[in-house]
């Protein structure tokens, strides 16, 4: 993806319930252990989902979560109500009003801690929004 950051990983997964999100944060979390990079999560969802419960299996692993609105679906959760639900389960959150911002929110976010590390990006929530970024991103 041309907006994250250079030697970025970013991954993309269509998990959109608890159960999904505690598999994706368990993978993630052995590749934590093999190789460490911060993680960045970019968040989707549609209103019929249980965000809280999403975002529960990534408390004590993502650093940090930028949520967005998913583009043209009219079903989607707002950036600022999946916001509440990733505060409410303890993450650090800021909402972004597109997917390029988001990833431009992640890149400067890295730059300003400095890491020689880059971070390792999770774009999820839905299939609905890992379809928009395989259309987009080829």
């Amino acid at each position: 993806m041309r907006l994250a950051p250079a030697q970025s990983e970013v991954w993309l997964d269509g998990g959109h319930n608890p159960h999904g999100a505690r598999v994706v944060a368990h993978a993630l979390a052995d590749m934590e252990e093999r190789s460490s990079r911060p993680l960045y999560l970019i968040c989707g969802m549609l209103n019929t989902k249980d965000p809280r419960g999403f975002f529960a299996a990534f408390r004590g692993l993502a650093k940090h979560v930028t949520t967005v609105a998913i583009p043209g679906e009219v079903a989607s959760f707002g950036p600022g109500q999946l916001y509440d639900a990733a505060r409410a389960e303890g993450l650090e959150v800021d909402p972004a009003p597109s997917l390029e911002d988001a990833l431009l929110q992640v890149a400067a976010r890295a730059a300003m801690t400095k890491s020689k590390t880059a971070p390792r990006i999770l774009i999820c929530g839905s299939l609905h929004l890992a379809g928009v970024v395989l259309r987009d991103n080829g």
